[in-house]
């Protein structure tokens, strides 16, 4: 399981075509709030200029689907306790699980925000 953001995502997709080539059995979650998450948030923490995080929408099933993979999405927790788990695991190759988020919860990274000295 490869657990990724959207950005991080449209910023190096190659492993995905790595997976398919290879036949590997990955599912790639991806974490969908159209921003650089990491980059809206440590703006916030450190008092920095609100700018340039904001993505354009991706529906990462249809572009699962432009590769020849499968792809699932997930809007709701609602949509993920319907998931077709055994079906998921069951598809050989990579699949991927566009799974969207709310971008205004804040993730764990003021201790590394602190470390860098830009937030205390």
């Amino acid at each position: 399981v490869c657990i990724t953001g959207d950005g991080s995502r449209l910023m190096s997709g190659g492993d995905v075509t790595v997976a398919i080539q290879e036949k590997l059995n990955i599912i790639f979650v991806i974490l969908n709030d159209s921003e650089y998450g990491m980059v809206k948030q440590g703006q916030r923490l450190g008092g920095g200029e609100k700018t340039a995080f904001n993505l354009p929408k991706v529906d990462f099933v249809q572009w699962s689907k432009s590769m020849g993979i499968s792809g699932f999405c997930v809007r709701s927790s609602k949509d993920l306790e319907n998931l077709p788990i055994e079906e998921i695991l069951a598809i050989s190759g990579p699949k991927i699980l566009d799974v969207y988020i709310d971008g205004e919860e804040v993730p764990p990274i003021k201790n590394r925000l602190q470390s860098l000295g830009t937030v205390k």
